[in-house]
This record gives structure tokens, sequence and C-alpha cells, in this order.
């Protein structure tokens, strides 16, 4: 009995082995430094993901040294808009922190993590939307196994050197059975992601993607909205608070949808809302940034002008707008624009300029002149609406205006 116990012991042991020379000789995570054999894009070197990226990128980004000029943070818009390696970012020390499906709440944590601890950051540029807000407030479940929830970094190592996702992914990856498109910058190169995986949105190639990303969230019966608004902007405050203490600069950035995004929340009565959540999130900034500390900022680019009203073409992700892949990720052209407004870095001179700062956005005047052309928009596209009405009443339990 002994020796069948030991036996098996050894075995064990053994397999556990062989699990972890192979995660350590592929490193397709690159958390090890091990890989034998690279996947990198000239200078950049490009990894898988797995699950929801927030245990890599917590092990990513805590294990730098070097002082960082800025890091992006937010939601899936974030993660594919944000390109560290662009011109307009040259010469700055950058991290993409994005994570998909992220909301407000999760990045309040990960802003106070990153100002808990090394490395220094000079400034933190903070990605945030309306429909985040009507996400429920618990961050995904694996945010308290990444290091940005607190974890150990050793947890996560050991989950990917021994762990059947890691196995899996570390024979696949290396034998091309995925795209390597992560870069250990955060980054996600979406053109280099397996022609299958693109976004393709084919039901009405003019509203690319809007099923496909329509978000059911804002439609429970509950009104998730009201009654997670007041906890939510306390979490940015204190977020806020933290990162100034730390002598971290943060500029909240609104980013741009396409305007169909926006007449999505017309139809759905959600337009003063809108109005009245720019205003909320305006106040919480000027009231962050009194006192002494970092400047703390808010720059609003939801403005509906000549980028939001793009006319999709036909063809696929890469062609059919240079300002979207969709109606709802903007591309890091427009990413470009909104860290030259940020960092006073030379315009893109593909992209018109737009944009100003919150306070200035907010104003009665310029809020109803922004609500007008979403109204023109929707005269001048009727058949365009009734795609969308057609496509919300698909859900149950909502009333679309008439």
């Amino acid at each position: 009995m002994r020796r069948w116990l030991a036996t098996a012991f050894a075995l064990t042991l053994a397999l556990f082995g062989v699990a972890a020379a192979i995660a350590a000789a592929g490193d397709v995570f690159a958390i090890f430094g091990t890989r034998l054999v690279p996947h990198n894009l000239g200078a950049i070197e490009l990894r898988l993901t797995t699950n929801g990226d927030r245990v890599i990128k917590g092990l990513e980004y805590f294990r730098r040294t070097k002082p960082l000029d800025v890091v992006f943070l937010g939601s899936s818009r974030a993660v594919f808009g944000f390109d560290p390696h662009t011109q307009t970012m040259s010469g700055l020390n950058a991290y993409n922190a994005g994570l998909n499906g992220s909301h407000s709440n999760e990045a309040a944590t990960m802003l106070t993590a990153i100002a808990s601890r090394g490395p220094n950051v000079a400034r933190i540029i903070w990605a945030m939307d309306f429909e985040e807000f009507f996400r429920e407030e618990k961050a995904p479940a694996d945010l308290d196994e990444s290091v940005f929830g607190g974890a150990s970094p050793w947890r996560g190592r050991i989950m990917h050197a021994l762990s059947w996702e890691g196995l899996r992914k570390t024979i696949g990856g290396t034998f091309g059975g995925q795209a390597f498109y992560i870069d250990t910058d955060g980054f996600y190169h979406y053109a280099l992601q397996d022609r299958k995986n693109l976004i393709g949105g084919e039901d009405f190639w003019e509203l690319p993607s809007m099923r496909a990303w329509f978000p059911s969230y804002m439609f429970l019966p509950r009104d998730s909205y009201a009654d997670q608004l007041p906890t939510r902007l306390k979490r940015i405050a204190d977020a806020l608070k933290a990162a100034r203490a730390k002598n971290i600069a943060v500029d909240i950035v609104l980013p741009p949808v396409h305007v169909s995004r926006r007449a999505m929340f017309d139809l759905l009565g959600f337009q003063q809302r809108f109005r009245d959540w720019k205003k909320a999130l305006s106040a919480i900034v000027d009231e962050a940034a009194k006192g002494e500390g970092a400047p703390v900022r808010a720059f609003d680019f939801s403005e509906i002008g000549e980028v939001a009203q793009d006319v999709f073409k036909r063809g696929g992700p890469l062609d059919r707008s240079p300002y979207f892949f969709e109606v709802l990720h903007f591309r890091p052209s427009v990413g470009d624009m909104i860290v030259s407004r940020a960092l006073d870095r030379p315009w893109p001179a593909s992209i018109p300029p737009f944009g100003g700062l919150l306070s200035e956005t907010t104003n009665d005047a310029r809020l109803s002149a922004d609500e007008a052309q979403v109204i023109v928009w929707e005269q001048r596209n009727p058949e365009l609406i009734a795609r969308i009405k057609a496509i919300m009443q698909t859900f149950e339990k909502w009333k679309v205006k008439s």
C-alpha cells in the first residue's frame, strides 16, 4: 500500500513537473521570461490572453520597475483603443490596463492598487462609459485572483504554470492554434486576431455589431443604474483622492460612440439620464480636484460631431471606418486624439479636432445642442432607427419610445 502511494505521489509530481516545464518553455502568457520560441511583432513582445486577462495583467503590470508616464484604465474600449506604440505615444512609457467587461468599480479598485505600490505613475487616463453604470456593482470574479485585487503574484504564476487552461493554451499557441495578438504593454492588436474571431456585424452593415454588442444589462427589470449611481460615484471620488495623495494625475475621459448608439439611448428614454450622468460626473471630478495634490481633470469626447457621425462602409471590421471597429469600439486613431488632448501632444492629422473639458460640455446650452444632433440624425435615418427598434424589441419587458 505504501509503495503504491509513493508511486502515485511520484507520478503526480512528475506530471506537474512536465506541465510546469512545458508552461515555462512556451511561456505563451509572457510571465516567466523563459519562452523558447518568440512570437514578437518587431520590438513588441506578444502573448496570449486567458479568462478575463485580469490575473495576467496584474502580474505584467506590477513586475515593472521603470516609472510609467501614462496608464490607461477602462473597459474593452480602452483595451482596443489606446495603443502605447503609436507615433503619438512616442517617447512615453505607457501601459494599457484596460479589461474586457470592466466598469468603474473595478477601475477604481485598480487605480487604488496602482497608487498604493510601485512602479511610480505620472498620469492615469481613465476611459469611462455611461453604459457601464448599468452593470452589476460586483467586479468580475477573477479580479480577486489578480494582484490588482490583492492576491499574491505567486497565485497567478502557479495558476498558469500548472492549470489545464495554461497547458492547453501553451500547446495550442506554440503550434499556431491561437493568434498572439496581445502585447506585454497590455494592448489588444485587434487586427492581428484570427479573422474568424473578428466581430463582423454582418446583420446590418450600416450598424455593424449593433446586435452583437447590444447592452442587455441596460434592460434589467430592476433599475440598477439608479440603485448604484451614488456608490459608484463615491468609489470614483475615493480612487481619485488615493491617486492625488500619491501625486498621480488623473484624466477621466468620455470616449465617443457612434451616433447610432446615442440614438439607442434616446429610444430607451435615457437622453435625460445621459445628461444628468455627465453633470454628476463633472461635479465629482471638480470636487476631487480641490486642494493640494496632483491635477484631476475630465474630458468629454462623446459629443456628436464628425467622428461620431461617420458613415460605415461595406467591408470587414478593419475596413468599414477610420474611427470605429463597429458602433461601440473606437480605433487607436481616436485613442491617439484623446491622448493628444490630455497630454498636449501633436494632434493626429487624420482626425478632425473635437472634445473639450467636461465642465464646459455640461452647461445646459451645449447639452441641448448635442441632444439636438442626435435627433437630427434620427430624422435623417428612419430606416436605421427602425432597425434599432427591431433589435430592442427582441428583448422583453422594455418599452421603446414611439
